[in-house]
């Protein structure tokens, strides 16, 4: 052997049994012609809209992509995403989640039975969800999520990523969902997964191989991931309030804003109650999903839906669907 390595076999037969071998082979750039051809005859597809017209305008839903959502507890975050994830579930989407922070899981569909009819579900000054409405609501819904639990034998309460995504990609399949249809996993939020990284291994270490592991397992099956994960705690500004935090305050390190494709934060002004909420988009990979920028969207409280906030004498088109 040279110190230049193995010599290049000049041997045909014995060229295609490496290429065999191999894990890794290189393309040229003539082989994605089909596809470069369909794309510039259809145009970079756009992702799915978010349903709130000034958002679209900066962030789209794609399959196969990561997006971290953070934000203050009490931000209304996981609020947000809900709402979002019935907007695309509407236009065809499924969605597995695992979320911890919302059980009892009965209580987490009596949310998504609120935002979908625009009635509260309990008792109070406005008018209520019938149970008949209930149950058609219910029906109408039952095929778009599904909420990851416990088995019936587990002898444990917290999961890993690995677990997580095997169960996601079991419930797509016995629906008949996988690969038919835009599929969508949430892991809200972080701190609640089973975390036993290696000995030898710092955080940031762990944070970055369990996000490529994520992000890896949603390109190749085209699933779009959400992760919710909390920044640390930030000082005040010199007005008293709190900043808007950004995907690498997330503890464990800058792979936060580095592995995703997608980084959304949602703030609000703790001190006005009837201030808009604020979408900030501050990372978006791809210019044919969206942008960076802010969105405002008006929440009701009654019924947990956000509608876009317009200012005086703002205008928008009619293209708006029908939100949650």
């Amino acid at each position: 052997m040279s110190d230049q390595g193995d010599p290049i076999p000049d041997d045909l037969e014995r060229q295609a049994t490496l290429l065999m071998d191999a894990p890794m082979v290189g393309v040229g750039a003539e082989a994605f012609l089909p596809r470069i051809f369909d794309l510039w005859a259809k145009g970079l597809p756009p992702g799915t809209r978010t349903g709130w017209q000034n958002v679209d305008e900066l962030y789209t839903v794609a399959p196969g992509q990561l997006t971290i959502v953070t934000g203050w507890p009490g931000s209304g975050k996981s609020e947000w995403l809900d709402a979002l994830l019935l907007n695309i579930a509407r236009q065809d989407w499924r969605i597995c989640l695992h979320s911890p922070e919302n059980r009892p899981e009965e209580i987490h569909v009596v949310k998504y039975l609120e935002k979908f009819t625009g009635k509260p579900f309990g008792e109070g000054v406005n008018e209520r969800l019938t149970e008949s409405e209930v149950a058609e609501a219910v029906h109408c819904i039952k095929d778009w999520f599904g909420f990851l639990v416990a088995s019936a034998d587990a002898e444990q309460s917290t999961f890993n990523i690995e677990q997580i995504m095997g169960a996601a990609e079991l419930w797509f399949r016995m629906k008949g969902y996988w690969r038919k249809k835009p599929c969508g996993l949430v892991i809200d939020p972080w701190n609640e997964l089973d975390h036993q990284r290696p000995s030898h291994w710092s955080e940031t270490e762990y944070v970055s191989a369990t996000l490529t592991a994520l992000r890896s397992w949603a390109r190749t099956h085209g699933v779009h991931v959400w992760v919710v994960a909390h920044p640390q705690k930030l000082p005040r500004d010199q007005k008293g309030e709190l900043p808007v935090p950004r995907p690498d305050t997330i503890s464990g390190s800058q792979h936060w804003w580095n592995k995703a494709d997608n980084c959304v934060t949602v703030w609000r002004d703790y001190d006005n109650r009837d201030a808009p909420v604020q979408v900030h988009v501050q990372k978006v990979r791809f210019k044919h999903i969206g942008k960076i920028g802010m969105a405002k969207l008006d929440y009701d409280r009654v019924t947990g839906q956000y509608r876009m906030h317009r200012e005086p004498g703002e205008y928008y088109g009619p293209r708006e669907v029908r939100r949650a």
